[in-house]
């Protein structure tokens, strides 16, 4: 998006508004896109002009250190309340904002670097959130940045610091999921179940998303990604459940809670834990759009890796299909190594279709060998190494269960897939059954 007016309600619409808004100054501090005359959202663009841009490293195998930053450290205490609202800053509260911004993190990097950090994975988009949006997961603009973390000057300030001493940023990317202005008719009171054929949206309020379009005309023949179960198959039965869908640039089938025993397809078709509407990425239109604004925050700050948030509910040939374009984009900005992980919050089985290139259950390899000694170009893989989707898992919580129950926290609990807990047959299982490819040079690279 290029511009709104600024203020608790800025994404107000004074009517039914079809095409992006247009450029306006006084978001310019803020706002990734620089072309002043574009009201298409695939004509925004920007660039850090005069700037070399920074390589990527040899290989990710570094000390990461993940931060939210409103939780950090409040360097610029002028942007603590910059929506002006009684909803947005408090220090003692853990529901709104408390303060941390880039000025603080940039700041604490002696600090940071003196603990042998080489990476920094910021939690949370930074991107336009609502006020109280301290998390950064309910994001209302994909080109907007938001006023409390810092301006554009000080995300690059930041950002060229790090690089000067040799140290990489990844950012979240939310992807698929926005903020909460959808409901769904005869469901505003209650959670929404899911239906092939699709729920009408009620607007919650008069704020609308600008760069994306909603509507409840019905298509009758609708171009269906492709789906696998939490068993790792791919599910070929859905042809006669999945017909038609809405014209729409938004998944309209339902609502889905954080956690809870749902078909995997409709995690990625559902909003999100009832507060996080959801893009219809799937759609050549909308993944349109999601690469070109992800290829523009990457000319614009200089970042040198994208965490996918919520990886495994966005549909896996769109994922690939985003990260292809997104190493093709890194590299005209001097990175060869782009890092692109996700989180994977299912069992192995399923994780592993987005892994590198994907291998279902099927395509497991048991010659360990074979697996690290670049040998795998001659084995079965769901897609080419072109359409690699992600790099590994940021966090995998195959990881964090197999943890959970060797320290004796979590019983017997475990996901289709997970391996053992022993850590030594873990690590193998990993590589039995995950492809871990780098997709830039074709070598084996664990990057997990």
């Amino acid at each position: 998006m290029v511009t709104i007016p600024f203020g608790l309600f800025v994404f107000i619409a004074l009517a039914a508004i079809t095409k992006a808004l247009k450029y306006d100054a006084e978001q310019a501090a803020f706002n990734l896109n620089q072309n002043q005359t574009a009201t298409d959202p695939l004509d925004y663009w920007g660039e850090w002009a005069d700037h070399e841009f920074f390589p990527s490293p040899p290989n990710w195998r570094m000390p990461m250190y993940s931060l939210f930053i409103d939780r950090f450290v409040n360097g610029d205490p002028s942007n603590d309340n910059a929506n002006g609202t009684q909803f947005e800053h408090d220090i003692l509260s853990t529901s709104l904002r408390n303060g941390g911004d880039v000025k603080g993190l940039q700041d604490t990097l002696d600090y940071l670097q003196g603990m042998g950090i080489r990476s920094i994975y910021i939690i949370g988009s930074p991107f336009m959130n609502m006020p109280w949006g301290a998390d950064g997961y309910s994001v209302l603009d994909l080109t907007l940045l938001d006023r409390h973390l810092g301006t554009i000057a000080a995300w690059r300030n930041l950002i060229a610091e790090m690089h000067r001493r040799k140290m990489y940023v990844v950012m979240d990317n939310t992807f698929a999921t926005l903020g909460d202005l959808m409901g769904f008719e005869g469901y505003l009171n209650e959670s929404t179940p899911f239906d092939p054929e699709e729920h009408n949206v009620v607007w919650k309020s008069e704020m609308r998303y600008h760069d994306f379009q909603q509507s409840d005309d019905e298509l009758a023949s609708c171009d269906y990604p492709r789906f696998w179960d939490d068993s790792g198959h791919r599910m070929t039965n859905l042809t006669d459940y999945f017909v038609g869908c809405r014209d729409s640039e938004f998944d309209q089938y339902g609502e889905v809670a954080s956690f809870g025993n749902y078909q995997e397809y409709e995690r990625q078709l559902s909003k999100f834990a009832f507060v996080q509407d959801r893009l219809r990425e799937w759609r050549p239109s909308v993944l349109a759009k999601i690469k070109h604004f992800s290829c523009m925050t990457i000319a614009m700050l200089d970042i040198d890796g994208f965490r996918i948030d919520k990886a495994l509910q966005v549909t896996i040939d769109a994922q690939g299909a985003w990260s292809n374009h997104i190493r093709q984009c890194a590299k005209r900005y001097n990175k060869d190594n782009f890092y692109i992980p996700g989180e994977i919050v299912s069992g192995n089985s399923f994780g592993a279709i987005y892994i590198g290139r994907g291998m279902e259950p099927g395509m497991a390899e048991d010659n360990l060998t074979k697996v690290v000694s670049s040998d795998g170009h001659n084995r079965e893989y769901i897609r080419d190494l072109d359409n690699s989707a992600l790099d590994g898992g940021a966090f995998h919580y195959t990881v964090y269960r197999a943890l959970t129950r060797f320290l004796g926290m979590d019983g017997t609990f475990a996901a289709e897939g997970d391996p053992p807990v022993n850590f030594v047959e873990t690590w193998n299982a990993l590589l039995q059954t995950n492809d871990m490819t780098n997709a830039y040079t074709g070598e084996f690279d664990p990057r997990q």
